[in-house]
């Protein structure tokens, strides 16, 4: 019986240039779904997002709630009305604060940090959810970079159609949570 012998580089090479040309494909033809002013907007936004990702009191607020969490559940959250104490604390700290006044930009439908966990920190106004771990915008974000959805869709929180960016939050070279955001398509 003769053995047969497989040279696997080759294969395992001509499947890895596949995949990434089919990811390449991929995001381009998911992308072309954007119009080129959304797609602008986004670099803008992208670009907005890295700056306050640094600001003093995103990363202060996020440290201390890294350093104590305040775990809520989904459901718990969506009974309680914005107005309602628990709710308040959320968007009136100096963070909260900071975030509307960058939120006033008419084209941002939210501004929210979050922390490591994905719970809510502070925010322009209350988020339909409060913990958003299982979500793209923060799984993408923690991963260290920049993302943006590829299409369009209803935003929970402002109804509106809507594009997703988020960025990450960086504290001695560790993601420490998110800034996440929405533009508001016309």
């Amino acid at each position: 019986m003769k053995s047969i012998r497989i040279n696997h580089k080759k294969p395992i090479a001509l499947s890895a240039g596949i995949a990434l040309s089919a990811m390449f494909l991929f995001s381009t033809s998911a992308m072309a779904e954007l119009s080129a002013d959304v797609q602008s907007k986004i670099k803008t936004y992208q670009s907005k997002l890295a700056d306050w990702a640094k600001d003093p009191e995103v990363i202060a607020a996020i440290i201390e709630r890294n350093s104590s969490p305040k775990p809520m559940d989904n459901k718990s959250w969506k009974s309680l009305p914005p107005s309602d104490p628990s709710i308040q604390q959320y968007l009136s700290s100096s963070a909260a604060k900071k975030l509307s006044t960058w939120q006033q930009d008419k084209s941002l439908g939210k501004l929210f940090i979050r922390d490591k966990n994905g719970d809510f920190v502070a925010g322009s106004k209350k988020p339909a959810i409060y913990n958003i771990s299982d979500r793209a915008p923060f799984k993408n974000a923690m991963k260290g970079n920049a993302w943006n959805a590829n299409k369009a869709k209803k935003d929970p929180t402002t109804n509106l159609p809507s594009v997703q960016l988020s960025y990450p939050v960086v504290e001695n070279g560790e993601n420490i949570g998110i800034i996440h955001t929405a533009i508001i398509l016309d």
